[in-house]
């Protein structure tokens, strides 16, 4: 009869234990760990100060090396400048886990044209020509520069920092001015501009600072090095023909609009 009841019971906790199983609360899985999707298509303002310098050289130095001008060949010089620098930019980028590859083009203007000027430029002759008349001053500018190149980024969620580089294009223009009335281009007949093409390569970071449903908001800061080679803006088969080159740095302060498009924006699930 013991045998009998001890089976029964260990019968009734073999066919309950389960169905008791079934009816406990289950432990909720952790939650999924979602990361700031980098993929889209963005336009974009920057703010910033550009430190440059424009290099003329002249080609046929028949006459400058009477003057002594100069530390090149021909009495070649620089300029200077510094300047507020404004952009606007446009670009698109896909992120694969935390890598981030893009294209960007910006376009990047100065307030004053980087405008930069020498000191009062030496008199005298060397031969049939005077180098500069009395009181003659030389100004050059950037009135403009564009790049164009990809960008390689390493994101954390919201962060990202990436590299930068490719071409670079820029408008010189050179000319003379009285350093007495300040007036430029006042009958010297020497005006040159050059359309200069070379590389620029630099880097920054961003941090998205509001995601809304259709577009986000990005920050940043970025900084480039360009270089544009030289080219000839002036000819006139004199000793004053010459040719213009620049170099610099931009720092600027960034501020993105980031469109996701299609299926996969918004933020990404699990995505590493």
């Amino acid at each position: 009869m013991k045998k009998f009841l001890l089976g029964s019971v260990a019968l009734a906790a073999m066919i309950a234990g389960p169905a008791m199983a079934a009816d406990m609360p289950l432990k909720a899985p952790p939650p999924v760990v979602s990361y700031y999707d980098w993929s889209g298509y963005y336009i974009g303002f920057s703010i910033g100060g550009m430190w440059s310098t424009v290099d003329r050289t002249f080609p046929n130095p028949q006459n400058f090396p009477a003057a002594g001008f100069g530390p090149g060949p021909g009495g070649n010089f620089s300029t200077s400048s510094n300047d507020a620098v404004y952009d606007v930019h446009v670009g698109a980028q896909w992120q694969w886990y935390q890598w981030v590859l893009g294209v960007e083009a910006a376009y990047i203007g100065c307030f004053r044209e980087c405008r930069s000027l020498t000191g009062v430029l030496p008199t005298g002759t060397g031969g049939a020509n005077t180098l500069f008349t009395p009181n003659t001053i030389a100004e050059n500018k950037i009135t403009n520069l564009f790049t164009v190149g990809p960008r390689l980024g390493y994101a954390w969620d919201r962060w990202m920092v990436f590299a930068t580089g490719g071409l670079a294009g820029a408008s010189l223009k050179g000319t003379y001015c009285s350093s007495i009335t300040q007036l430029c281009n006042a009958g010297v007949g020497q005006n040159g501009q050059s359309q200069n093409w070379g590389w620029y390569a630099g880097g920054g970071f961003e941090y998205m600072i509001a995601k809304g449903s259709f577009a986000d908001a990005i920050a940043g800061i970025e900084y480039q090095y360009f270089d544009v080679g030289d080219v000839h803006a002036f000819a006139n088969n004199t000793s004053q023909d010459f040719n213009l080159a620049a170099h610099g740095s931009t720092v600027r302060a960034r501020l993105t609009i980031k469109w996701n498009p299609g299926p996969y924006s918004g933020a990404v699930v699990a995505k590493y």
